[in-house]
């Protein structure tokens, strides 16, 4: 918790629990932030399970008044030159639910309301004063290239008639004719399109292999410290238990890798449009992993219940344990 909100908290609080910051103020000089303590149980001592699960500062003095961590999530933010973009993770339940019906055939970017912009104080990835993702190691996109790409991107995964699987090697295939684009002719946004309508019509194969292999990627790429569970070896033999039903959901697979698409932030680490491709390719192998370990407890009432676990675990495991940077490095 940062001041001005770190004062406003220990004044309003002062007395109520034995320890409310890690620090108790040792060895923390004026100015700096303070660690909240966590419960007995592991909650933050602030989160108030039996009010509803809510949070004691929120509640009692509002959303200014918490660690800019809390006012932020579930936001996933990246700052351009021209626009912030915002995605959720759907970490948060909430978020997760809203993937169990997306909108049929259509996914849109739009204008995000002042609450969710947090009045335009949203903060991630400042990517304003950089210069545009690359388009392949030693040659940079322009914006326009670079948004015409997003676009047919979230376009193919919007679209029905196309699974998961077969979305994300259409976006394979155009990537990377895409990326052979030398400027003094076409433009790249004309040349990404055309691409986009060739690999569309050609109908490439799935890309079913590596399930384990790219889980491990994301794994590997959680800072010392943290910790999340080890792919399952043989997830590709416990796959076949899902498959019979898995294709219900690929509505809610293709909004979920829609939303670790946009505002992308390995694009501006990676070097080039394929490492943002391999990205979604580990980020559908994380959901397909997370889905086997859940179904493997046997805890599960009902396959939604699966689907919708293994998306929050993937967004624990991509958005907030592993360092973006070391994954994308990672996918040269």
């Amino acid at each position: 918790m940062e001041e001005p909100a770190l004062t406003r908290v220990q004044k309003h609080f002062a007395g109520r629990a034995p320890r409310l910051f890690l620090s108790d103020d040792v060895g923390r000089t004026a100015g700096q932030p303070a660690f909240l303590a966590l419960a007995s149980g592991g909650d933050c001592v602030f989160f108030e399970g039996d009010r509803g699960n809510v949070c004691a500062i929120h509640r009692e003095l509002g959303p200014d008044s918490l660690p800019i961590a809390c006012q932020h999530f579930p936001r996933v933010v990246l700052q351009r030159p021209h626009d912030t973009r915002i995605s959720l993770s759907h970490f948060c339940p909430t978020a997760a639910q809203l993937l169990r019906s997306p909108a049929a055939d259509a996914f849109e970017i739009t204008a995000a309301p002042a609450s969710l912009a947090l009045d335009g104080r949203a903060e991630g990835l400042d990517a304003r004063d950089t210069l545009p993702p690359l388009l392949r190691p030693g040659m940079l996109m322009d914006e326009d290239g670079y948004s015409a790409w997003e676009r047919r991107c979230l376009e193919i995964l919007g679209r029905g008639d196309r699974t998961a699987d077969q979305a994300l090697a259409i976006i394979a295939a155009a990537t990377e004719a895409a990326q052979s684009w030398r400027p003094g002719g076409v433009t790249l946004s004309a040349t990404v399109d055309r691409e986009f309508d060739v690999a569309y019509a050609a109908k490439p194969d799935e890309d079913l292999g590596g399930l384990v292999t790219r889980a491990r990627l994301a794994v590997r790429s959680v800072p010392r410290g943290l910790s999340f569970p080890l792919p399952l070896d043989d997830a590709g033999d416990r796959w076949r238990g899902l498959s019979a039903w898995w294709g219900d959901f690929d509505g809610t697979v293709r909004a979920y890798l829609a939303a670790r698409l946009f505002g992308n932030w390995v694009a501006y680490y990676g070097q080039g449009l394929h490492a943002v491709v391999d990205y979604l390719r580990v980020t559908l192998a994380v959901v397909k992993m997370e889905a086997v370990r859940h179904h493997a407890r046997g805890t599960s009432t009902s396959p939604w219940q699966t689907v919708n676990e293994a998306v929050r675990n993937a967004d624990l495991l991509l958005v907030h344990l592993a360092d973006t940077k070391t994954l994308a490095l990672a996918l040269q």
